[in-house]
């Protein structure tokens, strides 16, 4: 019976120059779905999770969904997997556009990259042919001029690019990976994994068709779906203003990061709402087959992007102090073109300008100084002068000049734009999310300052937010976007009309939940433990004096509580350590559970 899954992953060895195609493990489908559980399970086949992140071993791998190119909507992105060297942890992301559904019709599920081409490189790749190539000439150049000079040269427009800039050439530390131009995927550091490897770009270029086992049946359940959980919604603020939309709700709620979350209200918000951005706005974009169109294209004097999305507004305005419109739209563009990620970016930045006010060190840039910010992007990025200590992240400027408790990150990686002591559930998230600070593992903000819940009490929240892991990473799995607010139940049925079989809510369920354990299996053979899964100190000793979090103390002592409750729910020891029952029970393969003992 013919399924959405395409039967191939391609091996790519850069050193030696070959490319074979090899059939996809259905048991590695199975257990782990495609994009972030694919990905995490490749990972970890023949690998050393405490190799280091720039040798010629470690793997770039881009996985596609089970979804894509199906008529299921909001369901091909792309992810990328690999370890960080920015935490030292695996790292993943995932983008949208087209490139997700363009990889399945050039006949592969993933891409799996390892080695080092002896020269600046590109793969290319269709269904005929994958080839290493060089790109010498686009040495040192940003995203946006390596992608026009492909399509140029293989005169394809229709040809889809993922693409580094300099920063991903120079080992930035938080270099990310520009896709069709416009959409980035990246934290943690994947394009300097790409740089390390000497890969400036990967173009994709496909025809094939994407079966399901019967087409009736899945247009039926897509249809459904789509109905009943309002995929196609223009009358919801996402399609109106994006996630710009999320400033005017972070600012009411007190949590919007403002001058290196020093404070959780910023007076010029307005400047950089989703009004304000509405503004200027030319067009709306959507990514491949779906309704819910949430992107921006923004023309604001010479400056043109897409976007700028919420956690760029936040690091890249509120945060820097930085309320102009138009520097902010400037802010995103350039870190595009560079190739930085817009999080850990600003984030640093944020951190060098309190130094520099609190006389730790003058890194000579100040709170509002955006013009300084965005030369500070371009030193980051080519690694000039004081660039070159800033791309290596906030934690390491603070472990060497001080101040580590306003360094605004988890595990290395800053943290995006929602201070938690206005929701504390999001505390949690953060220091549990396998990749470092990150916001896409749990969003229980949702549902506790813009929800019903109670956003200043640990009670019940340790629950709430496994279980959002485990949901997240089962949707991630299969390929969904955030936006869709999709049940378990509802993944299963499309899971069923697509690939085939029966998989009912539980099923889905357990699936994410064993990616979040091997993601975390990973990351304890690395060497963590409870002692990395903490909040900087800032927001346990600095209370928020303006909205609702005024007042509001989210003490240490708390905070402990509500890990302790949170490792007992997930069966983990008090460590933060999954124990060997729990992956065993989840039908973790014995060889890596054999591993991860030895390494206890």
């Amino acid at each position: 019976m013919k399924n959405s899954l395409m039967g191939n992953m391609l091996y790519v060895d850069l050193t030696a120059g070959t490319a074979e195609s090899r059939p996809t493990p259905v048991e590695w489908v199975e257990k782990y779905g495609g994009q972030k559980g694919l990905g995490t399970r490749i990972l970890m086949e023949d690998f050393d999770p405490k190799t280091e992140a720039y040798a010629p071993e470690n793997k770039v791998i881009l996985t596609t969904s089970i979804m894509a190119g199906t008529p299921v909507s909001c369901s091909a992105k792309l992810a990328m997997t690999t370890k960080s060297p920015l935490t030292g942890g695996i790292t993943d992301g995932s983008v949208g556009g087209h490139i997700g559904a363009e990889l399945k019709y050039a006949g592969y599920d993933a891409v799996v990259i390892t080695g080092k081409a002896k020269e600046l490189s590109y793969l290319y790749i269709d269904p005929d042919k994958a080839e290493i190539r060089p790109l010498t000439e686009m040495k040192g150049a940003g995203s946006f001029k390596t992608e026009d000079h492909l399509k140029e040269i293989l005169e394809d427009d229709r040809v889809k690019i993922m693409a580094i800039g300099p920063a991903g050439e120079n080992l930035v530390k938080y270099s990310c990976v520009s896709s069709e131009r416009y959409r980035q995927l990246g934290r943690g550091g994947i394009a300097a994994v790409m740089g390390s490897k000497n890969l400036k770009a990967v173009a994709i270029r496909g025809w094939l068709d994407v079966h399901v086992p019967d087409v009736e049946a899945c247009m039926k359940v897509a249809r459904e779906a789509h109905i009943n959980d309002a995929v196609i919604a223009e009358e919801n603020d996402i399609y109106q203003y994006g996630t710009p939309v999320l400033v005017d709700m972070s600012q009411e709620s007190g949590l919007l990061p403002t001058r290196n979350f020093q404070e959780g209200t910023f007076e010029d918000f307005k400047n950089i709402d989703g009004e304000s951005l509405k503004a200027v706005r030319k067009n709306k974009k959507a990514c491949f087959s779906c309704g819910i169109a949430c992107g921006n294209y923004l023309v604001d004097g010479e400056t043109r992007v897409e976007g700028p999305e919420y956690e760029t507004i936040a690091l890249g305005g509120s945060s820097i102090g930085n309320g102009d419109r138009r520097k902010l739209l400037e802010f995103n563009a350039r870190c595009d073109d560079l190739g930085l990620d817009t999080i850990s970016a600003g984030g640093t930045i944020a951190y060098m300008m309190e130094a520099t006010e609190k006389g730790l060190h003058d890194f000579g840039i100040r709170f509002g100084e955006t013009d300084k910010a965005l030369e500070m992007l371009e030193k980051i990025a080519r690694r000039e002068g004081v660039g070159d200590e800033a791309a290596e992240g906030s934690k390491r400027l603070a472990e060497k000049y001080g101040g580590i408790e306003f360094a605004i990150q988890v595990k290395g990686q800053e943290l995006p734009g929602y201070d938690p002591r206005g929701s504390w559930a999001m505390g949690i998230a953060y220091v549990t999310a396998p990749r470092g600070g990150c916001h896409m593992t749990a969003y229980p903000i949702a549902l506790e300052a813009w929800g019903e819940l109670d956003p200043f009490t640990f009670e019940g929240k340790a629950k709430l937010v496994a279980d959002m892991q485990n949901a997240q990473f089962s949707k991630f799995s299969l390929g969904v976007c955030d936006f869709w607010p999709v049940s378990s139940e509802t993944l299963g049925r499309l899971f069923s009309v697509t690939y085939g079989g029966d998989w009912p809510a539980e099923k889905i369920d357990t699936m994410g939940e064993r990616i979040f354990n091997l993601q975390a299996l990973f990351n304890v053979i690395n060497g963590r433990t409870r002692k990395d899964d903490v909040l900087p100190k800032r927001f346990h000793d600095e209370i928020l004096k303006v909205g609702p979090p005024a007042g509001k103390p989210m003490t240490k002592e708390m905070f402990d509580q509500a890990m302790d409750e949170y490792y007992e729910y997930r069966d983990w020891d008090k460590e933060g350590r999954p124990t060997i029952e729990k992956l065993k029970a989840l039908g973790i393969e014995e060889k890596f559970i054999q591993a991860y003992s030895k390494a206890l």
